[in-house]
């Protein structure tokens, strides 16, 4: 970038600075302004479908990011975190444009680089095309197998979380929105099923976001992903069936209970308008599972068991996780839930995929669960 574009940029851009390991944007969250780092390094991030953070790429001085999230209107795709400190500007839509106008060179690395995304998309659709058909979906309703447990929410180091205003993408109204700063949790234990355990913070009890209003409901990854072809069918489904329960249901009081009826909310809304997500729901499912395990619910436990069970199957036997090691780590979550279940050849068939991993990690624990089959 020459001088007089650096001219340019100063007048239609706020410079911003972060430190060490201070989140820029997280996945899933709305976005209008992209960036273009001075100094420093910005790490990429996305979720793993065991809920972790998988680093997918570095950017340095001179770089851009945020772009896409301003010219499709769509949630972040990724997190952004500073790897040290940093500094960038950063430059909203309306300005954005006329930039590019009098700096053809940078608009051309932006299309550049744009295309390269849209490249690796389409590779990936090629490589795993999967049509989603019509189909029937249950009436919400809290199962019968659960039972209401007088559980309190654990506690969260403020230090972990992030709150924020930000408008209920159905009803419009502001609501508060939670992040767990996931890059510096301290994790206390891993168990053989995957369930990860953290100092001071469970990020599963934050997982969920519900809005007060109109009580629209799902995972902080897809809160703001709903399309706006779905909103009058999401806001019937709220009205219909969603709302009489959340309002009516008197048996539900503790902390825990309020959890897993979001829970299943957000799972209902993603059956609805998300059914080919097979990872996003067999992991909430799975959360139910642990949730339920630390409630001692046996029957709620089995119950969530064979839900995640059903669509964790669903994501491996018809290879909807690109990733390998994210592919291995669900592979044992699934035949932990096998094990679990009194089906031990199954869980073998499904210990053996993880075994496959080249995660120590991940591979020590197939391991050592291969070896209670």
């Amino acid at each position: 970038m020459n001088q007089d574009n650096l001219s340019q940029l100063q007048q239609i851009s706020t410079p911003k600075m972060f430190k060490r390991d201070e989140y820029i944007c997280y996945e899933g969250q709305p976005g209008d302004e992209m960036y273009i780092i001075l100094k420093g390094v910005i790490g990429i991030f996305i979720t793993s479908p065991m809920g972790t953070l998988t680093e997918v790429a570095n950017i340095k001085q001179g770089d851009f990011f945020g772009e896409m999230a301003i010219f499709d209107n769509l949630p972040r795709s990724a997190s952004c975190i500073a790897k040290e400190d940093t500094v960038c500007v950063a430059i909203n839509k309306e300005k954005l444009i006329p930039f590019f106008a009098s700096c053809p060179d940078m608009a051309a690395k932006l299309v550049e680089n744009m295309s390269s995304r849209i490249r690796k998309l389409n590779s990936e659709v090629y490589k795993n095309t999967h049509y989603v058909q019509n189909q029937h979906v249950q009436r919400f309703r809290i199962p019968v197998d659960y039972s209401s447990h007088a559980i309190k929410e654990p506690y969260h180091e403020p230090q972990y979380i992030n709150e924020y205003k930000q408008a209920c993408p159905i009803c419009q109204r502001a609501m508060t929105i939670v992040n767990v700063k996931r890059n510096v949790l301290e994790k206390k234990n891993i168990d053989i099923d995957g369930r990860i355990t953290y100092l001071a913070c469970e990020p599963m009890w934050l997982d969920i976001v519900s809005c007060p209003y109109c009580y629209y409901t799902n995972h902080y990854l897809n809160f703001f992903k709903i399309i706006e072809a779905n909103f009058d069918k999401t806001k019937a489904l709220l009205k219909e069936q969603h709302t009489p329960i959340v309002e009516n249901n008197t048996m539900l009081k503790s902390d825990l209970d309020r959890l897993v009826l979001k829970y299943l909310q957000a799972i209902n809304i993603n059956e609805n308008f998300n059914s080919s997500d097979c990872v996003l729901l067999g992991g909430m499912w799975m959360n139910l599972y642990w949730l339920s395990k630390d409630a001692k619910d046996a029957r709620f436990t089995k119950y969530a068991a064979v839900h995640a069970a059903k669509y964790y199957k669903e994501a491996i036997d018809d290879n909807k996780i690109f990733d390998k090691t994210d592919r291995c780590s669900v592979a044992l979550s699934l035949a932990t839930l096998f094990g679990y279940l009194g089906y031990p050849d199954v869980a073998t068939k499904y210990c053996n995929i993880a075994l496959d991993c080249q995660v120590e990690e991940v591979l020590q624990r197939a391991m050592k669960f291969k070896e209670t089959l």
